[in-house]
């Protein structure tokens, strides 16, 4: 949620996917480059599932979600079908990487990467408790290393050392240290901190994690910056009139994102062999919000399935307003995007150019 959309389920849960026909046409898909690992670490915008495993409020592992997918079950993905991380390995050749805690995460399985998002999760580590458990992000981290541990013993240190600094990272977070803690009515952080001093917390915080998976090997990284969160269908049934964006939750992102893309030019200027990209999924998303039919789109501030004002209201669930043309919508439930809008969000993410990703998009950071 916290990510591109950020959470609360937008990033997080339920913070932070089927093409039409027209769409289709508009989209090249990238040619797939040689199979790399591929490292996934944040919220509900790219947890795969992980949140099945552990004692949390915060699942997707229930109809309608995965209405799409290709087994056309719930997977734990919160999503009509596809996530992003799910897109990015089609084009870079590879099944798609497990949940680090689905039981199949192991042998061979664990050699094209692994997914450690959480829905729920944020920078820092008591975002999204009111969700219970969650893997917050030093726990993500702990489940790498027993990760190389674990391939260390299949491949050995020196296959382990190559397969790490070849492949992808990738951090989806943010969104959820707004919508599910700083903005919650009861939050404890809105009262001890600015707007400004809370960025700032956020930021120092992030940079320390992103220079921990340097330490752990990390050399390729793509970084999503904060999504429209003041746009998502949740925020509009709690605060918009009319289905125009809240500009003070806007602004939340906005500041963020101008001072994350500082944050990683700095990193890369003093982490030697590293490329940290930025990925501007805020202007993407942005883009379809205010030219959805340029794109196929019919709503582009309702969710396909919620209830209440703009479908905005709660979670997904098999007694919600389901629409059925999932296609032509950008956002599938109060708080996540549809597959149609993660499929032109990963192919831009993979060849776009740098008003999408900079300083290199995902082709070449591979290459």
């Amino acid at each position: 949620m916290k990510g591109l959309f950020g959470n609360h389920l937008f990033g997080a849960y339920p913070a932070p996917t089927s093409i039409i026909l027209v769409v289709q046409f508009l989209v090249i898909l990238p040619a797939k480059c040689s199979a790399t690992a591929m490292f996934v670490f944040g919220d509900s915008l790219v947890d795969s599932g992980n949140n099945n495993f552990i004692g949390s409020i915060a699942k997707a592992n229930f109809l309608p979600n995965g209405v799409d997918y290709p087994t056309h079950a719930p997977t734990g993905r919160f999503c009509n079908g596809k996530i992003i991380p799910d897109f990015l390995s089609d084009y870079m050749g590879a099944s798609p990487i497990l949940p680090i805690l689905d039981p199949n995460a192991k042998g061979e399985n664990l050699l094209r990467g692994a997914n450690f998002a959480s829905a729920g999760v944020g920078i820092l580590d008591d975002t999204g408790a009111i969700f219970s458990r969650r893997l917050i992000m030093p726990q993500q981290f702990q489940l790498f290393q027993q990760y190389q541990r674990d391939v260390t013993l299949l491949i050995g240190e020196a296959g382990t050392k190559s397969l790490i600094s070849k492949a992808l990272f990738s951090f989806t977070v943010g969104g959820n240290d707004y919508i599910n803690n700083y903005l919650l009515p009861f939050s404890t952080r809105a009262k001890k901190f600015t707007p400004p001093r809370y960025r700032q917390l956020l930021i120092s915080t992030f940079r320390e994690q992103l220079k921990k998976a340097y330490t752990l090997g990390a050399r390729k990284v793509t970084v999503s910056n904060m999504g429209p969160i003041g746009c998502i269908p949740s925020q509009l049934a709690m605060s918009s009139q009319n289905g125009t964006c809240i500009p003070a939750v806007e602004q939340y992102a906005t500041d963020f994102n101008s001072d994350l893309r500082v944050m990683l030019q700095e990193l890369n200027r003093k982490l030697p062999g590293a490329t940290f990209s930025y990925v501007n999924g805020y202007d993407m998303i942005m883009d379809y919000i205010k030219n959805p039919a340029l794109y196929g789109f019919e709503s582009s501030n309702k969710a396909c399935c919620g209830q209440g004002a703009f479908n905005g209201l709660f979670v997904c669930t098999a007694v919600s307003s389901l629409c059925p043309n999932r296609s032509s919508y950008i956002f599938w439930d109060p708080f996540h995007p549809t597959d149609t809008v993660n499929t032109l969000i990963a192919k831009r993410i993979f060849t776009g150019p740098p008003s999408d990703i900079s300083p290199v998009n995902v082709s070449k950071l591979l290459s």
